[in-house]
């Protein structure tokens, strides 16, 4: 078994209090609880069981969560929802929602609850156009597997505040549509620098990767990461304090 190198950075790093919002399920003063879903309709990524594991072990050294893991999206009830601050989604496909939970979901965030998308989330219900816009965008190739460095375009937010100018990291690069920067707030790009900007499959003319975003949907926050392929990067400090501020920000608990 892969280990999960989380705890010493975790402790370090992250304050233990709940602030409480309006639109989670958890009470002021408790542990909120939310929720992570690894269905894959599609193309099932290797790393879903590790993640899994390494997301229990973020929140049992880091106290600022509890998680419950789904694999099956059609628990996705709203008595569900109402129970949890945030929604985790690392997904593929068309998941087995039907038309009154897919109105719940939209509705547990836009009343204040918290949607995290991770890699693959955005390669995931295109045939709810709804659900792209809530993301930020589809997913559409990955010209780059390898080594790249990432400019870090927000150095202030609790997701990278810890990362400086730039870092680099092997992962899997994705590319989007359906994207537009005026309609999200840039996290994390690539440096177009660290890679060869005319590879097969690359579909943006406008040379503008984003990695990384933020956005709100009524009342509530998403924060999306296209990060977190390989097991490696699950491993990686940086990334799982990339992920946990993430989480932390759009369950409405800022301090880092």
């Amino acid at each position: 078994m892969r280990r999960v190198h989380a705890r010493v950075v975790l402790a370090a790093a992250v304050g233990l209090s709940w602030w409480g919002v309006g639109g989670g399920g958890a009470a002021q003063g408790a542990t909120p609880r939310i929720l992570y879903l690894t269905q894959s309709a599609a193309f099932a990524h290797q790393v879903l069981d590790h993640s899994e594991q390494v997301l229990r072990q973020m929140a049992a050294d880091s106290s600022a969560f509890e998680v419950t893991v789904s694999r099956d999206a059609s628990t996705l009830t709203p008595a569900r929802l109402a129970d949890v601050a945030a929604v985790v989604f690392y997904t593929t496909g068309e998941l087995p929602m039907d038309a009154s939970q897919k109105a719940a979901l939209l509705a547990f965030v836009r009343g204040g609850g918290g949607f995290v998308g991770v890699h693959s989330a955005s390669d995931t219900f295109y045939e709810w156009p709804e659900y792209g816009t809530l993301v930020g965008g589809y997913f559409n190739g990955h010209p780059w597997t390898q080594e790249v460095t990432i400019r870090v375009e927000n150095r202030t937010h609790p997701a990278t505040a810890h990362l400086g100018r730039s870092f680099r990291i092997d992962d899997e690069i994705y590319q989007f549509r359906n994207w537009s920067r005026s309609q999200v707030d840039v996290l994390l790009s690539l440096d177009l620098a660290s890679v060869d900007p005319t590879a097969d499959g690359i579909r943006r003319d406008d040379g503008d990767f984003a990695l990384a975003w933020t956005r709100t949907e009524g009342a509530g926050r998403v924060f999306y990461t296209a990060l977190g392929h390989r097991p490696e990067v699950w491993d990686d400090p940086r990334f799982q304090r990339h992920l946990l501020g993430g989480i932390r920000w759009a369950m409405g608990s800022d301090a880092r």
